[in-house]
């Protein structure tokens, strides 16, 4: 699910790169990207902190 959510946030930003958007419509879609971003990058901190715990025990 996690891959799939990249694979489409990776060609929504080349076609933000490509297309004649204004610089406001470019910061406003770097800044949607980075939202979705936090969301992933979560819960793969969650999931690395989850694994670490594992070896620990």
């Amino acid at each position: 699910m996690e891959s799939l959510k990249l694979q489409r946030i990776d060609f929504f930003l080349k076609l933000v790169a490509a297309s004649e958007c204004s610089d406001e419509e470019k910061g406003l879609a770097l800044q949607w990207v980075s939202e979705l971003t936090d969301e992933l990058m979560a819960k793969i901190r969650t999931h690395e902190y989850n694994r670490s715990m594992d070896v620990i025990s």
